[in-house]
């Protein structure tokens, strides 16, 4: 007997299954955040103190000034006059001994900050200043009114300015201004003749002058100015011939409001005013008996400013 043939299963084996390969080989990675370096991460946003009103980084100017036409008069009244023999004198319409700005002159000023773009804090907003007035085309008549006689009015002034801005934004500042200045109000002759009734002025005065300056909106800037003025002589007016134990003093003010055209230009309209006063204290034998005397000199100018 031969042993059973074994069944073999004929059933043919399935292929392995394959894996299936998507398109993109590489896998699929979750970006990463980078870190930015310190260098690359956004500027901080300006504190606001540090700001202009208009937005822009504030920076102490490297110069300002203006330059433009001023018109000014003056009055130069005595009193206690004993003997009625002092004349007095009125350049400009005359309302109620008060002399209206009305004879012209050029008037200009300058402030130069040297350290401005070299330093920071204190000293950036230490400037020179200075300053001149120059008439021109002046005529004074004589008691008679027949004679006219040229006539010349200047005023120039120099010395250091600090400015402390604060406020918002530094939109204000407070100013401390000293200055040596001459003044002079001189009738010169003709043919050799002038009016001896009239004494010429030249006032040397060492001053201090405060003021406040303010940004009242982005177009409109506001500079008010209050000094005292020290007279280190009068010309003619403090001399023997006429009151040669005067003592004397002064104070000038100003307003000015100004409309920026631009970043760098402004027109401004300006008024000012400059008092002398006087003490006379004559003695007996003096060439001429008063009590006293005032000699002021308003203005008012039209000037364009600028600032860089």
């Amino acid at each position: 007997l031969k042993p059973a043939t074994p069944i073999v299963d004929t059933t043919p084996t399935p292929p392995p299954a394959k894996t299936p390969v998507t398109e993109d080989k590489a896998p699929v990675r979750k970006p990463v955040a980078v870190t930015p370096k310190p260098e690359e991460k956004e500027k901080e946003k300006e504190p606001e103190d540090k700001q202009t009103y208009a937005g822009t980084e504030r920076r102490p100017p490297l110069v300002e000034g203006a330059l433009g036409l001023r018109l000014f008069g003056r009055s130069l009244r005595y009193k206690d006059d004993v003997f009625g023999v002092l004349r007095p004198y009125t350049l400009g319409p005359d309302v109620g001994g008060f002399a209206l700005p009305g004879a012209p002159q050029v008037s200009g000023d300058l402030t130069v900050y040297p350290l401005a773009r070299f330093k920071q804090g204190a000293l950036a907003r230490l400037g020179i200043t200075g300053a001149i007035d120059q008439s021109f085309g002046l005529k004074s008549t004589g008691s008679t009114g027949a004679v006219s006689y040229p006539t010349v009015a200047r005023e120039f002034q120099a010395g250091l300015r600090y400015v402390m801005p604060f406020g918002q934004a530094e939109r204000y500042g407070f100013e401390v201004t000293g200055t040596y200045g001459m003044n002079t109000f001189r009738i010169d002759p003709v043919n050799d003749e002038r009016p001896l009734d009239l004494p010429n002025v030249e006032y040397q005065t060492a001053g201090l002058t405060l003021g406040l300056r303010a940004e009242l909106t982005q177009k409109l800037d506001f500079n008010f100015r209050l000094g005292y003025l020290h007279p280190l002589s009068a010309g003619e007016l403090n001399s023997d011939t006429w009151f040669p134990n005067a003592s004397m003093g002064a104070v000038t003010g100003s307003a000015s409001v100004a409309y920026r055209l631009n970043s760098f230009l402004d027109v401004r309209l300006k008024a000012d005013l400059r008092r002398y006063f006087f003490k006379f204290n004559p003695d007996v034998g003096d060439p001429y008996i008063a009590g006293g005397a005032v000699d002021q000199y308003p203005g008012l100018s039209l000037q364009l400013g600028f600032k860089y």
